[in-house]
């Protein structure tokens, strides 16, 4: 079964993610959260050893506050994607 990494866009909609070949170290999540974060800070490019999950959840300058909100597996996600601008994440 494949993870899925559910964080929540600027708008309050969420955002699935899921990583062909993985995140064993956890950068590609990093890298997408700090991609996700981004406001004003256009030109930073992303850095492992700054740009930690811990950072960027506390914020970083040009960055809004971004913390993974839920990891599932795919099976936890509706099948039925017609309406997926309305999924709301909830435990």
């Amino acid at each position: 079964m494949a993870k899925r990494y559910i964080s929540l866009n600027a708008d309050g909609t969420i955002a699935v993610t899921e990583f062909a070949g993985g995140n064993a170290d956890g950068s590609k999540l990093a890298k997408t959260l700090f991609a996700l974060s981004r406001t004003t800070d256009l030109t930073v490019h992303f850095d492992p050893a700054v740009h930690t999950l811990d950072a960027i959840a506390a914020g970083i300058s040009g960055h809004r506050p971004l913390a993974l909100t839920a990891e599932c597996e795919d099976t936890d996600l509706p099948t039925d994607r017609y309406f997926r601008d309305a999924w709301e994440w909830s435990d």
